[in-house]
């Protein structure tokens, strides 16, 4: 009896390992670091403006062919088509940053790193702000005007999140609606991109 007792032990521990791996599973980890997040952006009052960038996100990227999801390639999907989820929350002294990922199948984190175009995934603010103070890019370039009247190159302008009210943003959302991720398809119909 005196032997059988460790060995218990052993497999209740081991089995208890075996249940913290599934929890801890990388679906697991986005959703509860997003849901830290979600709690720290309602509590600091900035839900609206993490809205806004969302949806300003989904806008700059919707179009993109999705090049690299952790090592897989996605043929046929868009960033549009994919979950964004906010990835990185900064906050002190009235300003901060805040910046998303996009993510294939609730696990995958989906690079903008060797996107053409813009790499645009998040912002700085200040607090009471409206409007993003600049833009934060996966690329070398690190900070972007959130005025392109500054830049020295204006093919880096990050127009779609400026003003994602484009033509080519509108006609992408209507020819693929369907495909859409459900919040940025939700949000195209109430901000009236999606006539029903």
């Amino acid at each position: 009896m005196k032997r059988l007792i460790p060995i218990l032990w052993m497999a209740l521990l081991l089995m208890g390992c075996t249940e913290e791996r599934k929890e801890r599973s990388p679906e697991v980890l986005l959703r509860e670091i997003e849901e830290d997040y979600l709690g720290e952006i309602a509590r600091l009052g900035i839900t609206d403006l993490y809205e806004e960038v969302k949806w300003r996100l989904y806008c700059n990227h919707c179009d993109v062919p999705v090049t690299d999801c952790s090592g897989r390639e996605l043929k046929g999907m868009t960033y549009g088509m994919l979950d964004l989820k906010v990835f990185h929350l900064k906050y002190e002294n009235g300003k901060g940053e805040l910046a998303y990922t996009f993510v294939y199948d609730n696990s995958l984190q989906c690079s903008l790193k060797d996107v053409a175009g813009n790499k645009i995934h998040g912002i700085g603010f200040e607090k009471d702000g409206k409007e993003p103070l600049y833009y934060i890019s996966a690329g070398e370039t690190g900070h972007v005007s959130v005025h392109c009247d500054t830049m020295a190159d204006i093919s880096d302008c990050p127009t779609r999140m400026i003003n994602p009210d484009q033509p080519v943003v509108r006609k992408f959302i209507a020819a693929n609606r369907e495909k859409l991720n459900p919040w940025f398809h939700m949000q195209a119909m109430k901000r009236g991109f999606i006539k029903d």
